[in-house]
């Protein structure tokens, strides 16, 4: 193929100008087809192959770029604006591929009129001078975005369709595998023309059709401009969402995915819509056209923008208004609302399922509260969905207790009433380990190192996240447990003493109270006259099966751990039914410290416990295993 040159004879690029736009602008002038024109400008290698490939409209490689440049007299830049790649850093639905499939196969570019375009009439009438007069006004690069839905230029909605034949307009669906621009190797068509076929070549003048539209409201116009300036690259650098600052590029993912989520719950999204009646009948007529099932179909129906712009600016405002609330409670509530689904976990309700798959790249804040209703629950069936978390956090799996800390239990969890205190600290410690690694309750408790070989323990672990939760949601605030775990999660996330109880629990796995220091702990025990309890009836025991006990608790002190999981190297050695009488000791005593029904002699062995549990804990978090025979007394 000879090498190209350039065209004797081009256009200068209008602000904004599409690619497809200047070529069917340029094409009229020339009196060519876009189909030629596009072999002859380095866009195409043969003519009867001739088309529009779809990943052009977003990006061109260097080269292609250049050479485009080079053939029609002009430069990278004037170039650059007219591909859809200039809006990536700041709408990341536009930006490339890297494995180069564009288009709607492609999910991200799902959020792109790839197959159509919306219009201005009055834009593509031109300007007052001979050239846009000869040769038409422009086909904005902008129109192809979805969050551009009206022509400030001339306060009025953007068109969808041809007035005259209602088709789409400048679609490229065909019969066959092959898109490109309609009538796309004809000559001599305005470009303000209609290219359909239905029943006969349409050809109406789109450019005419001036004279009743849909003006802007004030408070579009205000929504306009607002996403316009997140879309300018030299705009602002921050949005608010839910009371954190992001960045352009997260709030369009946050629009995109609060859009999905108004269409995917109607009609209980009905009273979030401002009584705005065009878009509720659209939503209605879509319900209706939709089969009600989960396939993955219906999830890509509801992602889908639309192009009647009314409707659609309709939409994206409640949308920004879901995420302009004063706090994540408000959106995590009314997210509960819309995904509630009777017998059906929030987790497994189609938007959030599709949300846990693809995991988009949005703000803080709205990461937040999704996470405080999705990642609720995760059984073993979900654990494909939550092998990540939904957020992340400074935090690891290491850092928390098995048990819950005594202070975070106290600060953020005592005050509510109606469940166990033992399943609500399990619980929590699982729902910390999800949030900070992913996954089911399975791996988190796994984490945790609560599953042993036992079976009825095993269940009885299993039991507490499923009472906690059911409990949680018939509250009278059904939010107030998942946002003090967002509240304790946040407190962690700020913390740089975080504790590595994992490493705690490894050192410990076999240590027990040495006799030497358990003399100097046993002589801290006021023993009453004659050996016995006050009051009578029992004798006071200090031998190995009181050890035992203080070695548990002092592990339990150590770890934040339940004392069914500590070791027992000292009741291991002991006869089976020796071994069944000292558990239960350690179980009476344990419901004694958790019910604060404790004794005297049982409060001043745990005090001489706590002054141990610190003189330990620097030597443990270094990793050392201390001597059962050290002690802050020695």
């Amino acid at each position: 193929m000879p090498p190209l040159r350039p065209l004797a004879r081009s256009l200068p690029p209008l602000p904004d100008e599409s690619l497809p736009g200047f070529l069917l602008r340029l094409a009229f002038r020339l009196d060519t087809s876009p189909a030629e024109l596009a072999v002859r400008t380095g866009l195409a290698d043969r003519a009867n192959l001739s088309v529009l490939p779809l990943p052009l409209l977003i990006g061109l490689t260097t080269e292609r770029r250049h050479t485009f440049a080079r053939m029609i007299k002009a430069t990278d830049t004037e170039v650059d604006g007219m591909l859809l790649d200039i809006y990536s850093s700041r709408y990341p639905p536009a930006r490339p591929s890297p494995s180069g499939r564009n288009g709607l196969a492609n999910q991200q570019h799902r959020w792109l009129f790839m197959h159509a375009t919306r219009y201005c009439p009055q834009c593509l009438a031109g300007q007052d001078n001979p050239v846009e007069q000869a040769f038409g006004g422009v086909w904005k690069n902008s129109w192809r975005l979805p969050p551009v839905f009206a022509c400030l230029a001339h306060r009025r909605f953007l068109e969808h369709e041809c007035p005259a034949c209602k088709s789409a307009i400048l679609p490229t669906t065909t019969r066959s595998t092959v898109r490109h621009l309609p009538r796309w190797r004809e000559a001599s068509l305005h470009p303000g023309q209609c290219r359909a076929f239905v029943d006969g070549q349409c050809e109406h003048r789109l450019d005419r059709g001036t004279a009743n539209f849909q003006s802007l409201s004030a408070e579009y116009e205000e929504f306009q401009h607002f996403l316009l300036g997140l879309l300018n690259p030299v705009g602002p650098d921050e949005v608010n969402v839910l009371g954190h600052s992001t960045s352009p590029a997260h709030y369009f993912t946050d629009l995109r995915t609060a859009c999905q989520i108004l269409r995917a719950s109607w009609p209980k999204s009905h009273h979030l819509l401002d009584n705005n009646q065009e878009l509720i009948s659209f939503l209605e007529a879509a319900a209706n056209e939709t089969p009600r099932s989960r396939s993955t179909l219906v999830h890509a129906v509801s992602d889908m923008p639309q192009l009647a712009a009314q409707s659609h600016a309709a939409l994206l405002l409640s949308a920004d208004r879901l995420l302009r609330a004063s706090d994540l409670d408000t959106f995590a509530g009314h997210l509960r609302t819309l995904l509630d689904e009777p017998a059906v976990r929030p987790s497994k309700v189609s938007w959030a399922r599709a949300f846990l798959t693809t995991r988009p790249q949005c703000s803080e804040g709205v990461l937040q509260a999704v996470s405080s209703v999705v990642q609720t629950y995760a059984g073993r069936s979900l654990g494909r969905s939550l092998k990540q978390p939904i957020r992340r956090t400074r935090f690891h799996p290491e850092h928390i207790p098995q048990f819950l800390e005594e202070d975070w239990y106290q600060r953020h969890f005592a005050h509510m009433d109606g469940i166990a205190m033992v399943h609500l600290r399990r619980t929590v410690a699982i729902r910390l380990c999800q949030a900070a690694s992913g996954g089911s309750i399975q791996k988190a408790a796994d984490h945790l190192s609560l599953y042993l070989s036992d079976p009825a323990v095993a269940a009885r672990i299993a039991d507490s996240p499923k009472r906690v939760h059911g409990w949680a949601r018939k509250r009278p605030d059904p939010l107030e447990f998942e946002i003090s775990i967002r509240n304790l999660t946040a407190e962690l996330d700020a913390r740089n003493n975080l504790i590595d109880y994992a490493q705690r629990r490894k050192v410990l796995s076999s240590w027990c109270i040495g006799p030497t220091p358990w003399e100097v702990i046993a002589s801290c025990i006021a023993v009453p006259a004659g050996g016995y309890a006050p009051g009578g009836g029992f004798a006071i025991d200090l031998s190995d099966r009181k050890r035992n006990i203080a070695s548990v608790i002092l592990w339990s002190l150590m770890t934040q751990g339940e004392h069914v999981f500590a070791p027992t190297p000292i009741c291991d050695q002991q006869d089976p039914e020796t071994q069944r009488k000292w558990r239960n000791s350690v179980d009476t005593v344990w419901a004694r410290m958790r019910h604060g029904t404790t004794r005297p002699t049982d409060t001043q062995m745990i005090t001489a416990l706590e002054e141990y549990a610190a003189y330990l804990a620097p030597i443990v978090d270094r990793g050392e295993t201390p001597s059962i025979a050290a002690s802050p007394w020695t």
